[in-house]
């Protein structure tokens, strides 16, 4: 049967360039006594299935080319006879595009007189051999090519007793064929008992569809597989491939994301929210629970002169800080950010998580006092103090109003604070 198509094969003026041996096997179903054909999703698309309504039977025998239907008839008598009779044969898609399928049969059933009742086989795109290979007979040619496949292929029934695996999955479990074929999954394979494998069993046999996990192997520790069951008919095809690289390069691609996902909702300078990320939160938090109950809006005092009198850097440390430090005070009923330059804001709601609430009062309180001790820096020390302006929520503010009442407040506080200052030097 294996060198039966090679009469067939001639020079065409279209043929596909789809990589050999894709990452899709297929696996399809014909009941001979019903001439009745089952695919699953992978087959489908082989066959370019698309959204055709027409049964799968009659879309195969639309697309396989007329020039093979001999070579086919060949396989289906080899494949009535015995397991592994195999074939390549052209098909043409939609597109007019010539593929070139590879057919195995892997499974036979047979009728209660013995005749056989449904074969079971799977498909495959492949290029063929442009020239034979002279060091090769045609059968061993053709019959390693579904076996050379990356992806790792298996065929288990209802009660899980296993069917068919390929070279690949002989290598990844470390088992030849004649070993596990014929016997129950857990028996072949103990490992598999209670693992990933039972799940994706039985879901596909209940969903009557394809599943996909993607998972940490069993038989080779550290590597990460995406394994896919597929239901047809009475058996599961399950086919695996290595994705330890791709999984490796997603997680850092994740972890950078979410790293630059942080960055930008926090402040550079201080660690704190920034403007963006402070309004979105108290936003959200107002329509989870409540409007804040106050606003405060802090402005650190004369800030112009420390970093005319000790640079920048100085002023850097100073703003890190008093953040640090009015941080600090907030629990878990307060939402604190920066919002430009050397002013914060702080949003108090009501503390759900301590059962009570702080009051704006208190707040403000313990702020001026956490914030009143002088800053060590390079040459001595720097006294710094705060104004704060605070707006109480009367029950119809909008954070636009809170935040302009809060500001208000502010400025009318600074006044108090300059008014009040002494004639002594802040800074040390």
């Amino acid at each position: 049967m294996a060198d039966a198509p090679h009469s067939s094969f001639g020079a065409e003026p279209l043929v596909s360039d789809v990589a050999s041996h894709a990452a899709s096997i297929g696996i399809t179903r014909f009941h001979i006594g019903q001439s009745y054909m089952e695919w699953d999703a992978r087959a489908a698309a082989i066959f370019d299935a698309g959204h055709d309504d027409r049964p799968a039977l009659e879309i195969w025998h639309s697309r396989v080319h007329p020039d093979d239907t001999d070579v086919l008839r060949t396989l289906y008598g080899d494949a009535r006879a015995s397991i592994g009779a195999e074939c390549i044969y052209r098909i043409i898609d939609r597109n007019s595009i010539i593929r070139h399928v590879l057919t195995r049969s892997v499974s036979i059933e047979h009728a209660p007189d013995g005749s056989p009742s449904v074969l079971t086989g799977v498909v495959s795109l492949v290029v063929p051999p442009a020239e034979p290979q002279l060091d090769l007979m045609p059968e061993a040619r053709w019959s390693r090519i579904l076996d050379g496949v990356s992806l790792g292929f298996a065929i288990v029934d209802e009660a899980m007793v296993l069917q068919y695996i390929n070279t690949q999955t002989e290598r990844h479990l470390g088992v030849s064929r004649a070993e596990v074929v014929g016997r129950h999954m857990h028996e072949a394979l103990p490992v598999t008992a209670g693992s990933y494998f039972d799940d994706l069993h039985r879901e596909a046999i209940t969903t009557r569809g394809e599943v996909t996990r993607v998972v940490q192997a069993l038989f080779i520790p550290g590597r990460t597989l995406e394994v896919t069951a597929n239901y047809v008919d009475g058996v599961v095809a399950i086919s695996f491939r290595d994705v330890t690289d791709f999984a490796a390069t997603t997680s850092s691609l994740l972890e950078a994301y979410r790293e630059l996902l942080v960055k930008s909702r926090v402040d550079d300078l201080t660690g704190v929210l920034n403007r963006a990320a402070l309004l979105e939160r108290i936003e959200r938090t107002t329509a989870e629970t409540a409007a804040p109950a106050a606003v405060l809006f802090i402005d650190l005092d004369d800030f112009k002169t420390v970093n005319d009198t000790y640079g920048h850097l100085v002023g850097d440390k100073v703003l890190r800080t008093t953040a640090a430090r009015l941080v600090a005070i907030c629990d878990s009923g307060t939402v604190f950010g920066r919002i430009g330059g050397d002013e914060f804001v702080a949003a108090l709601f009501d503390d759900t998580l301590l059962g009570r609430t702080r009051s704006a009062a208190d707040v403000e309180r313990d702020m001026i006092i956490a914030t009143s001790s002088p800053i060590d820096v390079v040459d001595g020390q720097v006294s710094v103090s705060i104004s704060i302006g605070v707006a109480h929520n009367t029950g119809a503010s909008t954070l636009e109003e809170l935040l302009t009442q809060a500001d208000i407040a502010l400025y009318k506080a600074k006044q108090s604070t300059a008014s009040n200052r002494t004639d002594s030097p802040p800074y040390s």
